[in-house]
């Protein structure tokens, strides 16, 4: 087990997750968790791992130094992907010093058995001198639990913000520059995606509030996924971005079918919204003969898309269960709260009086999305009348979000 040094006396000493395939309800390629050690005079170890990655976070940190020459230990965040380690360090390291927030206090007493654990408080702007290294604190409730907090190592100008900015993929890279910048921001724009939107409005204050401390910031070494050491800019600039919900003009078409009426149906909408020239995904949701589009990859699409259309079949007076699912993902994301609202409607089949359409347009609503041109829904299979309808509401969409 090798550590990996990021500036002289800072290494990551965290473990790769190779097999994960499924984590906060979307699917990731592995991941890794990652966790530094700071030495000046005295020795930081933060954050950690599940439980576990013990034996993989101690042997790098053994790369570096002795366990024992560990000084104290910064809990970012509780969550037990990064806290599932505390325990077992806390066993080897008995009297270290663990530092973290008031509420991740409390949150670790509920998680684990503190009893004996030498637990320190601290504030936003309280520092923590290690002889020649500088930890500087930061509380971030909500980015993304109550309990969050960023850690800032000053003379190398290193941000460890915990679950901001980081990323679920498993590597051999280390660093942006090694996975490669596109790679690199389209697994970070998954993770804000399914992670981040519904914190939007508290990201652009902590990036507000990090602007005004005047702070350099080199690298941002984030809790999953790759270090940002050449394009830490280009990810601070895409979450502000992200936040006030920068678009493309691109809409996002989402259905499930039952006997293919619905299928028509965004067939015929997406021929519309081509034929305006706007970009466009097409996404089926349900396994079957065809693989399907799972709904973390599509929520994924809908951070910079204008409009989203959601087509199902009314089922018992419900939509589908499988749109039902992610109608309910939709809802709790609330991609709404982004600054730049984006649009929407629904889309359907019926065999009798319908409902799915209505259902459809009340969730958006939910989400925070303006819905626009009442739905559109057949009785049973579209006739061509009806596909040409479809095909004019793909292009009045198209020509809306253009026009914003």
């Amino acid at each position: 087990m090798k550590s990996v040094e990021l500036a002289p006396g800072v290494h990551w000493v965290g473990a790769i997750d190779w097999n994960l395939r499924e984590y906060h309800g979307y699917t990731l390629p592995g991941t890794t968790y990652n966790a530094y050690l700071v030495r000046g005079e005295k020795t930081a170890l933060i954050d950690g791992a599940y439980h576990g990655f013990e034996k993989e976070v101690l042997g790098r940190i053994r790369s570096v130094c002795d366990p024992a020459e560990i000084d104290c230990i910064v809990v970012n965040h509780i969550e037990m992907d990064h806290s599932g380690t505390l325990p077992e360090f806390v066993r080897r390291m008995p009297g270290t010093p663990i530092y973290c927030t008031e509420r991740a206090k409390a949150g670790l007493a509920r998680h684990y058995d503190t009893t004996g654990w030498e637990i320190r408080v601290v504030r936003s702007g309280d520092t923590l001198d290690l002889g020649g290294k500088t930890l500087t604190f930061l509380e971030a409730p909500m980015l993304h639990w109550p309990d969050s907090m960023f850690t800032y190592l000053g003379e190398d100008a290193i941000l460890f913000p915990n679950d901001a900015f980081g990323q679920h993929v498993a590597s051999a890279a280390r660093f942006d520059d090694e996975l490669g910048i596109d790679a690199a921001m389209a697994h970070a724009k998954k993770f804000f995606a399914n992670l981040i939107i519904p914190l939007a409005p508290k990201v652009l204050k902590k990036l507000d509030e990090v602007g005004k401390l005047g702070i350099d910031i080199r690298m941002i070494a984030p809790s999953h996924g790759i270090i940002w050491r050449s394009h830490a800019a280009e990810i601070l600039k895409a979450y502000t971005d992200w936040s006030h919900g920068v678009s493309k003009d691109k809409v996002t078409i989402v259905y499930d079918t039952m006997h293919g009426s619905t299928t028509m149906l965004a067939k015929a909408i997406a021929e519309g919204v081509m034929a305006e020239g706007v970009d466009l995904r097409v996404c089926l949701l349900r396994d079957g003969r065809y693989e399907g589009t799972h709904r973390s990859d599509i929520v994924t699409e809908i951070l910079d898309s204008k409009a989203l259309l959601v087509g199902s079949p009314t089922l018992q007076d419900e939509v589908l269960p499988t749109v039902a699912g992610f109608l309910s993902y939709l809802r709790g994301l609330q991609p709404g709260r982004l600054t730049a609202k984006k649009i929407g409607c629904g889309f359907g089949s019926h065999g009798g009086m319908g409902g799915a359409v209505a259902r459809i347009e009340e969730a958006l609503k939910e989400a925070g999305i303006e819905v626009i041109d009442g739905g559109f829904h057949v009785n049973y299979r579209p006739d061509e009348d009806e596909l040409t309808r479809a095909y004019e509401l793909g292009r009045r969409v198209a020509q809306e979000i253009r026009a914003r």
